[in-house]
């Protein structure tokens, strides 16, 4: 699954028995964490480990844009089902994303596809197929100026509705994601950096709720989430 960043958006523009069951413990995390790659990091610290038992997720996408609200979308995505819901000011769009898709479907799923991207790129890493990863090297993040990890996650020609694009994920020591940029096509020039901050958890999902601009005039947001396990 790919990210479609919208024309406007991108235009305008991740006791002693005790105590030894503590240190055993403690080594045997440190031992896991280390057998995983950067990229699966990321993603547990994210909360992959619980994605099996999300039936649905519910969610409104935003973008606000000097202060004013441009865009909303609200999503329903089934993930058992594969059934998405698309309530917004235009339309009310219901697909599911497992059977043919005619052409009202598509269009939704390419904004569907572009939401989810924004709301959990952590599991991207690991789930795209068609990707290349780079190693992880410390660099300069391009708005708070912090030395941070800094993973690439490129896309080949052929993959998704915008192939050949890039996404540099930068990240702290406890792997969570604190800015991004997108290069269009793996241009060599950023074609959107955002923040990414206001971490919420939902059952176990952390999930940045706010995306703020390298210049400040654009909002990308998160509201109305709920997410709906298995079991309840």
């Amino acid at each position: 699954m790919r990210i479609v960043f919208i024309a406007l958006v991108a235009s305008l523009l991740f006791s002693c028995k005790n105590n030894n069951s503590n240190v055993d413990e403690t080594l045997k995390t440190n031992s896991e964490e280390t057998s995983l790659t950067p990229a699966q990091q990321i993603a547990q610290s994210t909360g992959l480990s619980v994605w099996d038992d999300v039936e649905e997720i519910q969610f409104t996408f935003n973008v606000n844009r000097f202060g004013e609200k441009i865009m909303d979308r609200n999503w329903t995505w089934n993930v058992k089902s594969g059934l998405i819901k698309l309530k917004s000011k235009q339309k009310e769009v219901v697909y599911y994303r497992n059977k043919k898709m005619d052409s009202t479907a598509l269009n939704a799923d390419q904004a569907f596809i572009n939401d989810v991207y924004w709301l959990l790129p952590q599991f991207k890493l690991v789930w795209d197929k068609g990707t290349t990863l780079s190693t992880p090297i410390i660099k300069q993040a391009p708005i708070s100026k912090d030395s941070l990890n800094m993973i690439t996650i490129l896309y080949d020609n052929q993959v998704g509705y915008t192939p050949g694009d890039a996404y540099d994920l930068y990240y702290d020591q406890n792997n969570t994601v604190r800015e991004w940029t997108y290069r269009k096509e793996n241009d060599s020039l950023p074609t959107m950096q955002t923040t990414f901050e206001d971490y919420q958890s939902y059952e176990g999902l952390n999930i940045a709720t706010n995306h703020i601009t390298l210049d400040g005039n654009t909002n990308i947001y998160f509201s109305d989430i709920k997410v709906i396990k298995s079991n309840e």
